[in-house]
């Protein structure tokens, strides 16, 4: 089989290499179709601060089980599956009391100590594959990853149905957080970003105010208490992690108010600290998901409320990943670009 190795800076390799034998409770997968992520994108540039060549990248992924091990449960061979990247070691004190996400141990698929998906086949635990309705397509299977992200967010922090929700950034993550916000029962959403073809996206998928922030006359605030009066947003998800929008959303914040931030900050970021203490904020970090939150993620795609071409502007093939990868990094083409794609 073919799969395509990390083994430096902006380097791929091409290899052939044999096909994986599942153990006893792994499943081996035809890999199907495998989305190029934040994480992705940053590991290929070598800004990854826990990724380290060589590694086959690509957790964001769906296919066909080929083989099921005498101990892989339920699933059988030609079960149309997606995985649940996380690889947790069930004996520290988060995988006891049920965050398993934040292990202490925790491997990632694609990412983190375990090689990833950009390869024919992936051999991985069976508890950690679930199955898909058929008439899901393999590109939509490929998006309940970062779709769970978006969940896991949402769930875990402390919206309430009626809440007036700002969202900072419209990428993937910010689409997909959003649509979970409005399924939780938001009253109101903001959307922001720098590009006009994500907010348009966004407002595809239900956003009530679009501000592109690039344009802005006046400060945010100040359009924030235009929108949604005095009281402003009552919850804010920083879904880029940029020194620039943590201090906003921080600026930004009616007294109490909690944010959420689910983008992956590159590295360590200052903000106004004295604004956390003065107003009582509480900034709350998101990392994941888990098992229940793949699942919701699954019904979404499932219903309708995202579709693949919501959030896939580029589609390659596998041979062709190098490419891939470098229109993902293209700063010259955001407006444009949004999730990248790669078909088997």
């Amino acid at each position: 089989m073919k799969q395509a190795k990390l083994v430096g800076e902006k380097e791929l390799a091409f290899e052939e290499v044999d096909r994986p034998k599942p153990s006893e409770e792994e499943v081996l997968i035809r890999v199907k179709a495998c989305g190029i992520c934040g994480s992705d994108i940053h590991s290929y540039q070598g800004e990854h601060p826990f990724v380290h060549p060589p590694i086959v990248l690509g957790h964001e992924f769906s296919g066909t089980i080929e083989e099921a091990g005498d101990r892989a449960g339920d699933l059988s061979v030609g079960d149309k599956v997606v995985v649940e990247p996380n690889i947790t070691c069930g004996e520290c004190y988060n995988c006891k009391h049920g965050r398993y996400n934040i292990c202490d141990n925790l491997q990632v698929i694609g990412n983190v100590g375990y090689d990833g998906a950009f390869a024919d086949y992936i051999s991985v635990p069976a508890e950690k594959a679930l199955r898909i309705p058929d008439e899901m397509t393999f590109e939509e299977g490929a998006l309940v990853e970062p779709a769970a992200v978006g969940v896991h967010a949402v769930r875990i922090s402390e919206q309430k149905i009626g809440d007036r929700v700002l969202i900072i950034g419209a990428g993937t993550i910010g689409l997909v957080t959003m649509v979970s916000a409005k399924m939780a029962g938001a009253s109101e959403i903001m959307v922001t970003d720098l590009e006009d073809d994500r907010l348009e996206r966004a407002k595809k998928l239900g956003a009530d105010h679009l501000v592109n922030t690039g344009d802005l006359e006046g400060s945010p605030g100040e359009l924030i208490e235009k929108k949604f009066g005095e009281a402003g947003t009552d919850i804010i998800y920083d879904c880029v992690g940029f020194e620039n929008t943590l201090n906003q959303a921080i600026e930004v914040a009616r007294k109490g108010t909690q944010i959420m931030l689910v983008g992956v900050p590159k590295g360590e970021l200052s903000v106004n600290m004295a604004f956390v203490q003065d107003r009582e904020l509480d900034i709350q970090g998101s990392l994941m998901y888990v098992k229940k939150d793949f699942e919701t993620a699954i019904q979404m795609l499932d219903r309708g409320l995202i579709e693949a071409d919501d959030l896939i502007t580029h589609r390659f093939d596998f041979d062709e990943l190098e490419e891939a990868f470098e229109l993902a990094i293209d700063t010259t083409t955001n407006d444009e670009k949004l999730k990248v794609m790669v078909n088997f």
